[in-house]
């Protein structure tokens, strides 16, 4: 269960990470096109440059945080465990929102399982208990 749960993490800490890259490479393109098409201001079309971009930088910060937590959390100790927690929550509720806010547009439920997923396998590896003390102390990978 441990090793599902690590491989879990893994996956859902490189695909927060990378998802940085698929807004701001990929994810980008309607929205240019969307905005070539609209009269907005030169000042309104800057803010949401730097809004987006802005998105994409928290995305690999936060993988970048799960990566920092991981040496804690694959021993089973609670230090670094909060880190997992509130980025997992943070997706969980962010993929909520924008699911029912979008008219429950699919796209979002991948924010919501990633989160799942981060939450979940931190559990497992912290062992539920909330004792803090390592459960196991070999590496997992």
């Amino acid at each position: 269960m441990r090793t599902i749960a690590a491989a879990c993490y893994w996956i859902a800490a490189i695909t927060i990470t990378l998802g940085a890259f698929g807004h701001g490479f990929l994810g980008i393109k309607p929205v240019e096109a969307a905005i070539a098409a609209t009269p907005l201001p030169p000042d309104i079309v800057r803010v949401i440059w730097i809004v987006w971009y802005f998105v994409s930088g928290c995305m690999v910060i936060f993988g970048a945080l799960l990566f920092w937590a991981w040496p804690a959390i694959r021993i089973g100790s609670s230090s670094r465990s909060a880190v997992a927690f509130i980025v997992g929550t943070f997706y969980t509720v962010t993929g909520i929102a924008c699911y029912v806010y979008s008219g429950r547009e699919p796209f979002w439920l991948l924010f919501v399982t990633q989160g799942v997923i981060v939450i979940g396998s931190t559990l497992v590896l912290h062992g539920a208990h909330g004792s803090g003390t390592p459960r196991h102390r070999r590496p997992l990978v």
